[in-house]
């Protein structure tokens, strides 16, 4: 039995050895052709400058920022506003009306259930009924009934059901890349959650885009997908640091990870762009976001001692209070030693949004670092008229934070 220190040593190498990679890459970048470079250049320069030009001390309240507006921003692309975009009803579409009816055809032949595709053919009945009787004011009733029959199916009741079954299949048989392709159940599930959520605020006369409360049900809907694949990669680390199979994963494991990871991204989000907004106009903003990385840390550090006060609770191998701050400090239940097993990696997942708050002001202060000593020596403006290379000097200064850090483990 390992205790995983050997394993966590691999991931610095393994990361520090993507850094320099990156670092070569981007190297060539700046030394290749210019042709369909010219935009990302002017970009990647203009960001330099902008660095450059803030204070040591205002470093942190900037990344912050950034990463907090492009969390944002891609929460709206990829979750809110996904239905915009023509690939997402392609992918919709192939899902709901090509994939499953047909997996769950298969599944009736070979003697399985035969619920899922005898209620594909109630929603292509009530599509047949809305077709034909669209257009009678007489049953304007029955045609409501099914719509909303058909939206409640298509977008909450098929995804949920398909969910469900693939989700046991994967606890039973856990592994990290059967979770990729359940994952996408889980996207479709949380999307039609999200529409449900917005229909009835509208119905209310709210606008879900404005209320914090919507946009904090938004972030923990989009991140149950991502959640669910964390899920399933801790268990495999866990296995692959402690060398020994891990614990048979359970729904109880399964829900209140998922739960909880995925609740940990919109709370870190809001408490970090509260602390961020006006920033500028405010006195004490370092302060601010100083006081937003402690009270998310605190967040990350409840949520993952609850987590592993209830992943087992219940069964012989339920920890206390003490077992769960055990594992939260990186030791065994009983404290004799160090122990980084698949319970370790999977209650820590809460503090993932923290690390990537984190890491992006670590890349920032490094860069900004790189960005001052490439003008020193190469003439003032020079980082910003060659911004792949200041971006390839920051890469191998972050790669030599986790070689020095794999020395220390």
């Amino acid at each position: 039995m390992e205790s995983g220190l050997q394993f966590v040593n691999s991931l610095l190498l393994f990361w520090g050895s993507v850094f320099i990679a990156t670092g070569l890459a981007l190297w060539m970048f700046e030394t290749g052709p210019e042709e369909g470079l010219k935009n990302t250049r002017r970009r990647l320069g203009e960001s330099w400058r902008k660095l450059a030009e803030a204070p040591w001390g205002r470093v942190p309240e900037c990344l912050t920022g950034w990463l907090a507006a492009k969390l944002e921003n891609l929460i709206s692309a990829g979750f809110r506003d996904a239905d915009r975009g023509i690939a997402f009803g392609g992918l919709v579409f192939g899902f709901l009306f090509f994939f499953i009816p047909l997996a769950a055809l298969v599944n009736m032949l070979l003697g399985g259930s035969a619920f899922l595709f005898l209620y594909y053919l109630a929603l292509l009945a009530a599509l047949v009924f809305l077709n034909f009787a669209g257009e009678t004011g007489r049953l304007r009733f029955l045609t409501g009934l099914a719509a909303v029959f058909l939206g409640v199916s298509l977008f909450a009741v098929v995804p949920i059901y398909v969910l469900r079954s693939f989700t046991e299949v994967t606890i039973h048989s856990p592994g990290f890349l059967k979770s990729l392709l359940v994952a996408l159940f889980w996207y479709v599930a949380a999307y039609g959650a999200g529409l449900m959520l917005d229909a009835g605020l509208r119905f209310r006369g709210l606008d879900p885009g404005r209320l914090r409360s919507a946009r904090f049900a938004h972030g923990f809907l989009a991140a149950l997908p991502l959640a669910y694949v964390l899920t399933f990669l801790g268990l495999q680390a866990g296995q692959l640091a402690a060398m020994e199979p891990s614990p048979a994963p359970t729904w109880q494991l399964a829900l209140l990870s998922i739960g909880l990871t995925a609740f940990s991204l919109p709370l870190t989000l809001q408490v970090m762009g509260a602390s961020v907004a006006d920033a500028g106009s405010r006195r004490g903003a370092g302060l601010a976001v100083a006081g937003a990385y402690g009270l998310s840390l605190l967040a990350a550090a409840g949520l993952s001692m609850a987590l592993a006060y209830g992943i087992r609770f219940g069964t012989g191998g339920a920890l206390g209070w003490a077992g769960a701050a055990n594992l939260l400090m990186g030791l065994a239940p009983d404290g004799g030693r160090v122990y980084l097993g698949s319970d370790f990696w999977v209650t820590h997942l809460p503090f993932l949004p923290l690390l990537g708050f984190l890491f992006a002001v670590l890349f920032g202060t490094v860069a900004k670092g790189a960005v001052l000593v490439f003008n020193k020596v190469a003439g003032p403006g020079a980082s910003f008229d060659r911004p792949f290379l200041t971006s390839a000097l920051s890469c191998g200064g972050i790669s030599l934070l986790f070689f020095g850090a794999a020395l220390l483990v």
